[in-house]
């Protein structure tokens, strides 16, 4: 279990990597505008974790939603923690973790339960 968890973690790590790569050659070369880095910013890493925790879920016999609870609390404690060393907190950003959480919980549902129907 352990090890399906820790791989989609690093996946998702490398995704975003990436993506923010993409995102900060982007702004470098101003293609893209300030606001919509800054949308990308926050809908891009809740998209991974989405697919994800949906592929997380096609991999778990049973209880998805305790496994896209783990996964997304791991990804949450991650960026928490970035956020706390870079004094970079607010409200805003908790609301943020909680609906990274809930979206991994969901997710991960419905991953398993499209895996009972075929």
């Amino acid at each position: 279990m352990l090890k399906k968890q820790l791989f989609q973690i690093l996946h998702f790590i490398i995704n975003i990597l990436i993506s923010n790569i993409i995102i900060t050659i982007l702004n470098y070369f101003n293609i893209l505008n300030n606001n919509i880095i800054n949308i990308l910013n926050f809908i891009l890493p809740l998209i991974l974790i989405i697919i994800n925790s949906y592929l997380l879920g096609k991999k778990t016999n049973k209880k998805g939603y305790l496994e896209g609870l783990k996964f997304g609390t791991i990804i949450s404690s991650i960026f928490l923690s970035i956020t706390l060393i870079t004094n970079n907190y607010n409200i805003k950003v908790f609301i943020y973790y909680i609906i990274i959480i809930i979206s991994s919980i969901l997710s991960s549902t419905m991953g398993i339960n499209k895996k009972k129907n075929t």
